[in-house]
């Protein structure tokens, strides 16, 4: 019998990565860094969990022989940040409007289009919201408590009490935190908190502005008073090698993390304080942590977590069959 380098199993998330396309001029200049990331961070999760690379047919040799044959999938995703316009939540996916924070909206729209064929095509499963939103500004703990930012307030023209009643609608959340963002280009949740365990939340260590700081943590404990909250050092990079012009870089932000039900996928950037941010993930979580170096990555304003798309059961199944086929 043939072994796979995927294993279907209850216990095992699928996250799914989107490669740029060769023909795509917005990531020609860091085209091959991309790549090599990606055969990186797949490697490092294949054993653990389960992964699936979609490539374009001019796309999928710069991964062939570098990672196995049957976790690539042939098809056509119109960018490579899959968080922000695919589906929140493994277990119960719901799928938001895209907003175009990082592009045009005529862009947005093609960009979401792109998904919606693709999920289409292989009958993944959701629940459709018109809420305006980026995957990577929700934070879950996929049990009902949801951290955003205050950015989903404004594009949807909604008041403090309306915004968290409709999140609690469309994600059947019991409770919700609004943040005020700590960077305004994306202002995503997902570079300033993540759940890592069934009651234990981290946050960046804002000490440097402590009023701000006040303002993150009073929001938290007031939304989730029987959380355990605990915060990570974060060192912003200015200006590193190679940032992208018109957004905030992601280097030094480890709380991007990609979390699956026994592993934790953390970004690291060989910077100093590295270590000790990984040191407080593993004695907080019972979870298994695993670094993904995305150095290389994080000066185009996202890493791990913004260019994973996690799935799981039926809908994980349907594309990890379907790699395989092809």
């Amino acid at each position: 019998m043939k072994k796979f380098a995927n294993e279907i199993s209850a216990q095992r998330m699928l996250l799914v990565l989107s490669a740029p396309s060769v023909h795509d001029p917005y990531y020609k200049a860091a085209f091959q860094q991309i790549v090599d990331f990606q055969i990186d961070y797949a490697r490092s999760i294949l054993g653990h969990d389960n992964v699936v690379i979609i490539a374009d047919e001019d796309t999928q040799p710069f991964y062939a022989g570098k990672v196995p044959e049957d976790i690539l999938l042939v098809d056509d995703v119109r960018d490579i940040w899959m968080r922000d316009f695919s589906t929140v939540n493994p277990a119960q996916p719901v799928q938001f409007t895209y907003t175009w924070a990082s592009m045009t909206e005529k862009q947005s729209r093609q960009v979401q289009k792109s998904f919606n064929d693709f999920a289409d095509r292989y009958g993944i499963q959701r629940r459709h919201s018109g809420l305006l939103l980026d995957g990577g500004n929700i934070v879950d703990d996929y049990a009902g408590r949801i951290i955003t930012t205050a950015r989903f307030m404004q594009d949807n023209e909604l008041t403090y009490k309306q915004a968290k009643q409709e999140l609690k609608r469309a994600l059947g959340a019991s409770q919700v935190a609004i943040l005020e963002p700590d960077e305004e280009v994306l202002a995503h949740s997902d570079g300033m908190a993540s759940w890592v365990d069934e009651n234990t939340l981290l946050v960046n260590d804002y000490s440097q502005t402590p009023s701000f700081r006040t303002l993150v943590l009073d929001e938290l404990k007031a939304s989730f008073p029987a959380a355990k909250i605990v915060e990570v050092p974060v060192q912003y990079q200015t200006n590193p090698r190679g940032q992208w012009e018109g957004f905030e870089s992601a280097c030094g932000v480890n709380l991007n993390a990609a979390v699956t039900y026994n592993y934790i996928y953390v970004p690291t950037f060989n910077m100093p304080h590295d270590q000790a941010a990984l040191n407080i993930i593993r004695k907080n979580t019972s979870q298994q942590v695993i670094p993904v170096n995305a150095e290389s990555v994080c000066p185009m304003g996202g890493s791990v977590r913004c260019l994973t798309w996690q799935l799981s059961g039926e809908n994980a199944r349907k594309l990890i069959l379907a790699a395989r086929e092809l």
